[in-house]
């Protein structure tokens, strides 16, 4: 699924923190790994600059592959593009028929040409791949004692644009031997939000949250049983309250590694918007995330 993983550089430590996470999962994908920087200027003297750049960094992937133990010999290359950043970055990952894009979100200490947040949000909006935002380095003690992404935390609204980021997480747990955690959150009915569940009428506010509880169990339980007959290991969780504000909290909570999101869709139930979820998910928090574009039947 992550044959070709892109990761675009510019030059700055914070560009660079995303390197042990596309080397990570291109270990276990056995995926080509393209670094990519982006020139603005066409001159001899940048263009030397940044292809020595690429050469020291391919170089340092190349050797970091080995403390993850990667089996045979993988592809890294590095690329300098010409133009625009995140106009580059998304004609060359169409072209070249990247699968993921792995980008770091601005940090304080960021220093590099681009202005590396606004080129990540850019590419986030735009992306046909999926995304994988990184937003701090990672904790040392996974390189040196080779762990793994173990828990993934699946947001999912009931809608099939949701559900969009499915297989994506699937895949990533199932190469990396980690867990899924089906996670859903619902919202009593208000004045302000109210729940219109089609054909159903119930008496009291309680029955109303246990028939939606009932409800997301089951769907949930569906996903957890085609999951778990393809030999994965998952769990079922279901909140009340801000769907945004839930996600961070339980991951911050309970050790997950990742978030896997869709970027679109709309919940049957709820009738919140799941592109505005993920949306204040990637403006909070830390963890790394894997946002998926998803797109409706008719394109």
């Amino acid at each position: 699924m992550f044959e070709k993983i892109l990761v675009p550089l510019d030059g700055s430590s914070t560009a660079e923190m995303v390197l042990p996470y596309a080397e990570m999962i291109g270990v276990k994908f056995e995926s080509e790994i393209i670094l990519a920087s982006v020139s603005e200027f066409h001159a001899g003297e940048v263009d030397h600059l940044y292809r020595s750049y690429q050469e020291r960094i391919v170089e340092q992937v190349k050797l970091q592959l080995k403390n993850w133990e990667a089996k045979g010999r993988m592809d890294v290359k590095g690329v300098v593009l010409f133009g625009r950043p995140a106009d580059e970055i998304l004609r060359y990952a169409k072209e070249n028929h990247v699968n993921l894009i792995i980008i770091a979100s601005r940090g304080r200490s960021s220093r590099g040409p681009w202005l590396l947040g606004n080129i990540a949000a850019k590419i986030l909006r735009a992306s046909e791949p999926p995304v994988l935002l990184i937003r701090k380095p990672i904790d040392s003690t996974w390189i040196e004692g080779k762990r793994w992404i173990k828990k993934i935390l699946l947001p999912l609204d009931g809608s099939k644009l949701g559900e969009m980021a499915i297989p994506y997480a699937e895949a990533l747990a199932q190469k990396l031997g980690g867990e899924l955690i089906l996670f859903q959150v619902y919202t009593l009915p208000t004045e302000e939000s109210p729940y219109r569940l089609p054909e159903i009428t119930l008496t009291t506010l309680k029955e109303v949250e246990e028939h939606i509880k009932g409800y997301i169990h089951s769907y949930l339980h569906q996903w957890e049983m085609s999951l778990q007959k393809k030999g994965l290991s998952t769990s079922i969780v279901v909140k009340s309250g801000s769907p945004a504000n839930q996600i961070l909290e339980y991951a911050e909570e309970n050790g997950i590694d990742l978030i896997a999101m869709s970027t679109h869709g709309r919940s049957g139930l709820g009738r919140w918007v799941f592109g505005s979820v993920t949306d204040k998910v990637l403006h909070s928090g830390d963890l790394p995330i894997l946002t998926v574009r998803a797109k409706s039947s008719g394109g």
